[in-house]
């Protein structure tokens, strides 16, 4: 028993000995060297030298990525890189950024439950979804006049912005498209008021599917208290309006609230959205022109924002004004010239009359007469009715230079304490013969003679404002 225990013990005492023998021997450093040398000849056998070369060209790309860095951010190439989508391709990226600025100084799309109709592609096989009820989900102006593919585009925008997302994925076949689609998306929704158009557009030329970075002129985390503001304003609005108001009092009453509620502010913060004038008071033509649309909007009247210019005394200026349907006749709205105080110091606003109704309900040949072109983008429906000029509804308009009737309405202002008289002509011909007849023959001074009288004045001041474009005579004392 002994011998055999001895006889195990020695067996496995040899095979340990042998064991790190072999250790030893594949660690000395001639072992280690003949390893390395049958390690470079495989090498050589498959064609690498063991240089170091290969590294050069991912050298050149860090060095490539450093230089251009400025023009493709790197967080766009990593965006790339990690999207399995976009990265499948060998196409160049494409980094398009669109800044979309008012002329007057861009999710996934939910089910909404719109019934649809399926058309096929014939350039591409594809489907394209045509919702049955998009026009009247989309009213707008611009959205009328875009064609097929930029209204898709439109209706990917509109969900997305909606949403108050900043970054979401759209079909867009033209990159050109999408800048003009998001224009014309905010000129039909004024409601989008944190957003003033600019935007980055991602993607790749060869592949219809674009990412969507927005820019919002405040935190998203403000919006839904702005909105709170911007609602209780529009609320005074309709609170104003008597449950029989047509759409005609619906209009001139929206006209009067922005002129008595918003001041004219070159430098208004947030000027060219609804912040400015809905919330601050102060705004440029962008805020007035966008809160009228708003609040028309509310009330149930189409009303469509329009940019463009205006020329006056050979000066060019941007401008924005409104298209307005009343009972189905297209008329144009110009609430930021109806503010006397538009074009006039603080201290020589003082003595104009608190709104001009001068550019509420104009015809386009009157538009033309203004210096009003709208942009090269817009389609526009002709104005010819005079249906609703404020001047004819109110009595005040002159076929021709009717002296008797002329002297009679300055007569009844001054026997009634009305300090102001308005007035307007179908043609300068006659424009021009009242004028005569109210300045220099007279007529104005012999009326302003009894109010002198009837109230112990020595003299009386007036104020003449004379629009050589629309024909309108206005005189306050």
């Amino acid at each position: 028993m002994r011998d055999r225990y001895d006889k195990e013990y020695e067996e496995e005492l040899y095979r340990e000995i042998e064991r790190h023998r072999e250790i030893y021997e594949e660690n000395t450093p001639a072992s280690v060297r003949r390893r390395r040398k049958r390690r470079r000849r495989k090498k050589r056998k498959s064609g690498c030298l063991g240089c170091g070369a290969c590294i050069i060209p991912f050298l050149m790309c860090f060095a490539l990525i450093f230089v251009f860095r400025d023009r493709y951010p790197i967080n766009l190439l990593t965006s790339f890189l990690h999207d399995p989508i976009l990265s499948t391709s060998d196409d160049p990226v494409l980094s398009v950024t669109e800044s979309i600025n008012d002329t007057s100084s861009v999710s996934g799309q939910e089910d909404i439950g719109i019934p649809v109709e399926v058309v096929p592609e014939e350039a591409s096989g594809t489907e394209v979804v045509i919702p049955d009820a998009a026009e009247e989900r989309f009213p707008g102006l611009c959205y009328q006049t875009m064609s097929l593919e930029q209204r898709l585009i439109y209706e990917q925008l509109y969900e997305g912005i909606a949403a108050r997302e900043q970054e979401f994925y759209i079909d867009a076949k033209e990159v050109g498209d999408i800048g003009l689609v998001l224009n014309g998306l905010l000129a039909d929704n004024p409601e989008f008021f944190w957003m003033d158009g600019a935007a980055s557009i991602y993607g790749l030329e060869s592949r219809s599917r674009k990412k969507i970075t927005l820019e919002f002129n405040c935190e998203p985390e403000e919006i839904e208290y702005l909105s709170s503001l911007i609602e209780e304003e529009a609320d005074r609005y309709l609170e104003g309006l008597s449950p029989d108001s047509s759409d005609y009092d619906k209009v001139k009453s929206a006209y009067e609230f922005v002129i008595n509620n918003v001041s004219y502010d070159i430098d208004a913060v947030q000027g060219q959205n609804l912040q400015s004038s809905m919330i601050y008071h102060k705004s440029v033509c962008a805020g007035y022109s966008k809160e009228l649309q708003y609040l028309l909007h509310k009330a149930g009247i189409k009303c469509d924002y329009i940019t463009g210019t205006v020329t006056r005394e050979d000066v060019v200026e941007s401008h924005a004004w409104n298209l307005v349907e009343i009972d189905g006749t297209n008329t144009y709205v110009d609430t930021t010239w109806g503010d006397p105080s538009y074009v006039m110091t603080s201290e020589a606003a003082r003595d104009l009359p608190d709104i001009s109704y001068n550019y509420l309900c104009l015809t386009t040949e009157e538009m033309d007469r203004t210096g009003h072109e709208a942009g090269e983008s817009y389609v526009l429906p002709e104005c010819d009715s005079y249906e609703y000029d404020y001047y004819i509804r109110s009595g005040r308009y002159y076929e021709y230079c009717d002296t008797d009737a002329i002297r009679m309405q300055i007569r009844n202002a001054v026997d009634n304490n009305v300090p102001d008289v308005h007035m307007k002509f179908a043609t300068a011909e006659d424009f021009y013969a009242a004028q005569v007849e109210i300045f220099d023959e007279g007529m104005l001074s012999d009326e302003l003679q009894n109010r002198m009288k009837w109230d112990g004045l020595s003299t009386i001041t007036y104020f003449p404002l004379l629009n050589d474009d629309l024909y309108t005579i206005e005189i306050l004392w």
